[in-house]
């Protein structure tokens, strides 16, 4: 007896009944298939709504934890001026406008003017530095000075001509100062002796062979307006005997002396008092 494939007959069987069933399907339709594929749709309309939901919540969350950006600058910086550009100025009638509405401008960025001054403001400082305060000029001034005899005649002794010298010293100026200074020039034969004045030491300041320079300080100051008289001996060690002779180059300076200092004077010609010093025969 020949044996039969029972898988290949189940198979068969299987193939069948799908075909009847198919058949049967065609033929008399399954009432609950409509029903199964509108529940189908319905759910896939739930899924998509879910997910379009999940969707929004991700959005939202990432945009929570993003951190909020700095808020725009409030200061616009102007931009510079083209001033390679022709300036546009719209043409505007040269009366007012006849209806309410206002003027329209033409559209697109307005160019500035390449005109513009490029003065700073008048009230702008033009340097950093401050304005130096200039020096007042001073309204006070020193004005001494001395008058004397052009010439002194001296009388013969024993060994020396003798002989006194007036002088007179002023102060016409405004200015006060601490004390006066007497500047001598004398010949080189010829001393003087300041006893019985208000002028202090002498100082050596210089000789030749002909004259000899000192300074004589200490003098009060002398009133403002008012005068000084003064009697200086002058000695002249020549012995006397022979013709008559005159030595000439005695001068007699004053000058103001404030803090050290010699403040420059107002009249400085009447300053020095020229003497001729006479020797008559004997």
């Amino acid at each position: 007896m020949e044996q039969r494939n029972e898988r290949a007959d189940w198979l068969a069987a299987a193939f069948d009944e799908l075909s009847t069933a198919g058949f049967q399907q065609v033929v008399d339709p399954d009432p609950d298939v409509p029903r199964r594929r509108a529940y189908r749709r319905l759910r896939n309309r739930v899924v998509s709504s879910g997910i379009a939901a999940a969707i929004l919540v991700a959005i939202g969350g990432v945009g929570l934890a993003r951190p909020l950006a700095a808020p725009p600058p409030t200061d616009v910086i102007a931009p510079l001026p083209a001033t390679d550009l022709p300036s546009f100025q719209p043409d505007t009638p040269a009366g007012p406008p006849t209806s309410g509405s206002p003027t329209s401008l033409p559209s697109g960025p307005s160019t500035p003017s390449a005109t513009a001054s490029a003065s700073p403001p008048a009230d702008r400082p033009t340097s950093s530095r401050p304005t130096p305060t200039p020096t007042p000029t001073p309204t006070r001034y020193v004005d001494l000075s001395i008058s004397a005899p052009r010439s002194l005649t001296l009388e013969p002794s024993d060994t020396a001509y003798t002989g006194t010298l007036d002088v007179t010293m002023g102060n016409p100026g405004t200015r006060s100062y601490d004390a006066g200074d007497l500047i001598v020039v004398l010949p080189a034969e010829a001393t003087i002796s300041l006893k019985g004045t208000n002028i202090g030491g002498c100082f050596h300041q210089g000789q030749t062979d002909d004259l000899k320079t000192m300074t004589c300080t200490g003098d009060g100051p002398i009133p403002l307006g008012g005068t000084r008289s003064y009697q200086i001996a002058v000695t002249v060690n020549i012995a006397p005997g022979g013709p008559a002779r005159t030595l000439t180059g005695f001068a007699l300076t004053v000058r103001a002396n404030v803090s050290g200092k010699f403040p420059a004077d107002r009249s400085p010609g009447d300053n020095t008092a020229g003497i001729d010093l006479k020797l008559p025969a004997s």
